[in-house]
């Protein structure tokens, strides 16, 4: 009985490890598949930033964030951010350059990254387990490793708009600008991965201290969404009962779909007010007009009761 329990319970923890690395390995292609999806015209680096995604969080994940989730999240969330400048500099700058080499200048910095991650492996992690690491990775000096980039871009921009470069001269151009950001990248490795440990905490301790407020959030949720699905029932009614077309689609008097009624219904209670779909008919007017001062008192009265509710459970008993 015993041995079954033992075997059982090392079962539980090896699911529950591989779930919490696979649900990471998730979340973070997902951002980096998205940002890289948008920008494939762009820079064509749609199939590489998931394989960045899934090789970094992972490598990360093993050197230091086993024991922060957030952390990863966190990683995955600043190589997405990387990927967005990546794209801007590259359709901004080099247009035109070879997938492969495009290719090359986005792995060089995350590979320089890593690379002085390992290198600086032993004293990022005796500063993490002596927990002097929010004293270490302070905000302001884990930052200074952008001005010299900064600078890096800047010469690139003035360059590119002082000088005609040849395809040749650009590919060279672009080959020296990434590797002379790579070279800050590797220096600035220890201080980043402290700050990146630093802010996967603070999002972890975040969390563990709202949790409870999910049963508020969620009963808010549920009456901000009754209030939208019932005016969407309401307005789709009043059309199909009325010879009168009430609605403006795109300039177009017709009947509104049940999609579009529910559409409607959220662009006005959140305010929204895109102007595609519009009442053509003071009735409708009216309603629209008390929807939305439910809907604001409703939000009003959902945040008032949802802080009421943190701070009585934050308050000394």
């Amino acid at each position: 009985m015993t041995e079954r329990l033992l075997r059982f319970e090392i079962i539980r923890h090896a699911l529950s490890f591989y779930r919490r690395r696979l649900s990471v390995l998730i979340i973070s292609s997902a951002m980096l598949g998205l940002i890289g999806y948008a920008s494939d015209e762009t820079v064509g680096l749609f199939y590489v930033s998931l394989f960045a995604a899934v090789f970094m969080v992972t490598s990360f994940h093993t050197l230091f964030g086993g024991k922060c989730a957030f952390f990863n999240v966190v990683l995955a969330n600043v190589i997405t951010t990387y990927l967005c400048l990546f794209a801007f500099f590259v359709d901004s700058i080099f247009q035109g350059l070879p997938p492969l080499l495009i290719t090359a200048g986005f792995l060089l910095p995350l590979c320089a990254f890593l690379g002085g991650a390992v290198f600086k492996k032993a004293e990022i992690q005796e500063i993490i387990q002596s927990q002097a690491y929010i004293k270490e990775a302070k905000f302001i000096r884990s930052f200074l490793w952008l001005l010299p980039i900064i600078f890096i871009a800047i010469i690139a921009f003035i360059l590119h708009q002082s000088h005609e470069n040849t395809p040749q001269h650009l590919q060279i151009f672009f080959l020296m600008e990434m590797s002379a950001i790579s070279a800050v990248v590797f220096l600035a490795s220890r201080d980043f991965t402290l700050m990146l440990v630093d802010t996967g905490f603070l999002f972890s301790d975040f969390f563990a201290n709202n949790v409870r407020l999910i049963k508020p959030v969620f009963a808010f949720f549920i009456f901000y969404s009754m209030n939208i699905i019932t005016f969407a029932g309401i307005y789709k009614l009043i059309e199909r009962i009325s010879q009168v077309h009430h609605f403006l689609v795109h300039g177009e008097s017709r009947d509104l779909t049940f999609i579009e009624a529910a559409y409607f219904s959220l662009a006005t209670v959140s305010t929204l007010g895109y102007g595609d779909i519009v009442p053509a008919t003071n009735a409708l007017r009216f309603i629209v007009g008390i929807q939305t001062i439910f809907g604001t008192l409703l939000l009003f009265f959902g945040v008032h009761a949802i802080l009421g509710h943190r701070r009585s459970d934050s308050s000394p008993e």
